[in-house]
């Protein structure tokens, strides 16, 4: 089965961010399948100064190139789809190995499978149907960690598409805007003394414990906040009382939203618990809504024509990379499932990814007829 041999070979291919290992080999892969359908290909490496500059996990990325595969079957594309290629750290106490494919009851298990590999196996099977519609795909890195690879394609590399398909898991649902993230690290300061005269200093763990459960008690009120998602110990040597302990900040932004840090908060409790800290902005993205579109209305017949529902049209509150293509229009419609993204055990339905590929088959054989009798 040609879906499951494909998810196989996408998912065995570590693309892990951080550090980003094995990004060339997936696009050497994607580079070779997408040949065979007659695309031409090009490669765009990100300079690593860039990457110094703009990437949250810095410097992990040390000596992992970041690539940009562009394939393109006509100069002049009528559609233009953006997939990532990257996929978050698998994480603990999986039912199945996560780089392993496995199929229980026709779900395939893996991590990518739903964020996003099965929407490039979506593709696939698309353009291997039909590929008469002139299109460019642009497949990505580091979408995970921001968006770096979309934003090099557009701010600097100057790539500015009418009409953008997203991949991003959504099925059975169109997402037509995105919330945005705020990413940084709050970096508690003590007092670094032996840890056996502990009693004389400031253990800075402590401090950013107390610290953090406080924040995350009055900024979960009111917004969606992952506090400790990875953390930074000045020692690292239990015979040492810390004298910072630092832990990541995460949270999601509405797209109507025009305050994206709320240091009032922030300083209310620290000044509440006498804690000395440091906030270092990583990463700041808005949110994004795309306006109304002929496009957004051509995907939504798709969706109803091959899979007779009616979907929702929505805002995704996982942020994709729709932010940096606020020139074109965009509509994000995918395989996956969207509260698969980021979980263990992450599944995806391979009945959905044969769906999807129907469904952008359908918007391909429309877009070149409607082209057609223009």
């Amino acid at each position: 089965m040609m879906i499951v041999s494909l998810l196989r070979d996408l998912i065995e291919i570590q693309t892990v961010n951080p550090p980003g290992k094995d990004y060339e080999t997936i696009v050497n892969y994607l580079k070779d399948l997408f040949s065979r359908l007659g695309f031409k290909t090009e490669l765009i490496t990100i300079p690593e100064e860039y990457i110094d500059k703009n990437y949250i996990y810095s410097p992990q990325h040390k000596g992992y190139k970041r690539v940009i595969l562009i394939v393109k079957n006509s100069r002049e594309p009528l559609l233009h789809f953006n997939f990532h290629y990257d996929v978050v750290p698998p994480g603990d106490n999986w039912i199945t190995e996560p780089f392993k494919l496995k199929i229980i009851d026709n779900k395939a298990f893996g991590r990518g499978t739903s964020d996003m590999k099965g929407a490039i196996v979506s593709l696939y099977l698309a353009l291997l149907r039909f590929n008469e519609t002139p299109i460019e795909i642009a497949f990505v890195p580091d979408e995970e960690s921001g968006g770096i690879g979309s934003k090099y394609l557009t701010e600097e590399i100057g790539i500015k598409p009418k009409e953008v398909i997203f991949g991003e898991p959504s099925f059975p649902n169109i997402y037509i805007g995105h919330y945005g993230i705020i990413r940084g690290v709050i970096k508690v300061f003590g007092k670094q003394v032996h840890a056996s005269m502990a009693n004389e200093g400031v253990n800075a763990f402590l401090e950013a414990s107390k610290f953090a459960l406080k924040l995350n008690e009055e900024l979960s009120k009111k917004y969606n906040i992952n506090l400790g998602g990875y953390t930074i110990n000045s020692s690292n040597n239990d015979g040492i009382v810390p004298g910072f302990f630092a832990f990541s900040y995460y949270r999601a932004i509405s797209p109507n939203e025009d305050k994206l840090f709320d240091k009032e908060i922030v300083d209310t409790v620290s000044k509440e618990l006498g804690i000395n800290y440091e906030f270092e902005i990583k990463s700041a993205i808005p949110g994004y809504v795309s306006k109304e579109s002929d496009l957004t209305k051509q995907l939504e017949y798709c969706v109803k024509s091959v899979l007779n529902i009616n979907p929702e049209k929505l805002v995704s509150s996982l942020r994709y990379d729709a932010i940096f293509y606020k020139d074109s229009v965009s509509v994000n419609f995918g395989p996956g499932d969207p509260k698969q993204a980021h979980i263990v055990n992450e599944y995806i339905e391979l009945k959905n990814i044969e769906k999807t590929s129907l469904v952008y088959e359908y918007l391909l054989r429309e877009k070149i007829k409607s082209f057609k009798n223009t």
